[in-house]
């Protein structure tokens, strides 16, 4: 997939540097153009965010609910006769995140396992997602475990509490935030299993479906507004340079108050305060002129 291919009203983070300092700004995909991908404006106190540099952008495309990682070329403004926008370009084509694996949903319930057929001494788990191929489990403190182990699991999932039970065995130790864990991977795909990993699915992508998409012009076709952008980037528009405002992970930060013009001009509270003190000052000499007389 392109990047002009990255569905309207996806949401986008971009991850940037400002003087060795990480920021994550969050804009949303409006179309794909020929350049790249138009998406909604980016102000920092009315200026237009320049990057200077490539950046990291992570994608949830709205069509196919997968999250997308991938490193741009450039971001710049551009001007429409819509307004300003961000373009984002990126010459490398975009893989969906764990493209290779199945994808997996998190449950973070507790759960009882028997381990190796034990059944008289259950032990407490959290299981913290799931797939087709597996499951991670958090254990307790006092639980140890090793490849190889066989595990029976049980938990209750859903608005009715239905009882899951999945049998597993340990193909990995690892851990999740300080806390031991384990990767199983799943010998019994249940009709169960299967229903709950379906739910999770449609949930997770009716949640990116909600999203709105984004219409600049509801008069006309989406195809016309491309075609009305389309003209307008081929005449090079971009905004006055006062207008924009250069991120880099370079020199000195542009997030400064000192280096924007508007922040830099003196309040009329801040120059009535300088000049009262100046008046003070020039009493006190005054006053000490007379002193001497």
């Amino acid at each position: 997939m392109n990047v002009n291919d990255i569905a309207n009203g996806s949401e986008i983070k971009i991850y940037a540097a400002i003087d060795g300092h990480s920021i994550v700004l969050m804009t949303e995909a409006i179309f794909g153009v020929t350049a790249g991908l138009l998406v909604k404006p980016m102000e920092y106190f009315g200026k237009y965010m320049q990057f200077l540099e490539p950046s990291q952008i992570q994608v949830l495309n709205k069509r196919d609910g997968r999250v997308y990682r991938f490193m741009s070329t450039t971001i710049t403004p551009v001007k429409t006769r819509y307004g300003y926008y961000h373009l984002i370009r990126a010459s490398s084509k975009l893989e969906p995140e764990n493209s290779r694996k199945a994808e997996r949903f998190y449950i973070e319930k507790l759960g009882l396992m028997s381990i190796n057929g034990n059944n008289l001494a259950l032990k407490n788990c959290l299981i913290h997602d799931i797939s087709l191929r597996g499951i991670s489990l958090i254990l307790d403190k006092n639980t140890n475990l090793k490849p190889g182990d066989k595990l029976n699991v049980m938990f209750r999932y859903g608005a009715t509490l239905h009882n899951y039970e999945i049998s597993t065995v340990v193909v990995r130790n690892f851990e999740i935030q300080g806390k031991k864990a384990v990767g199983c991977s799943i010998s019994n795909l249940n009709v169960d299993l299967i229903g709950l990993l379906s739910a999770k699915r449609n949930e997770k992508h009716t949640a990116v479906a909600e999203n709105p998409e984004i219409n600049l012009n509801p008069d006309i076709s989406q195809a016309q507004q491309i075609q009305e952008v389309e003209e307008d980037l081929a005449k090079e528009i971009s905004p006055s340079e006062k207008k924009s405002l250069n991120i880099t992970s370079n020199g000195t930060n542009p997030f400064d108050p000192s280096n924007l013009e508007h922040i830099t001009d003196k309040s009329l509270r801040q120059k009535k305060k300088e000049e009262k003190m100046a008046q003070q000052a020039r009493d006190i000499e005054n006053l000490l002129d007379l002193r001497d007389i």
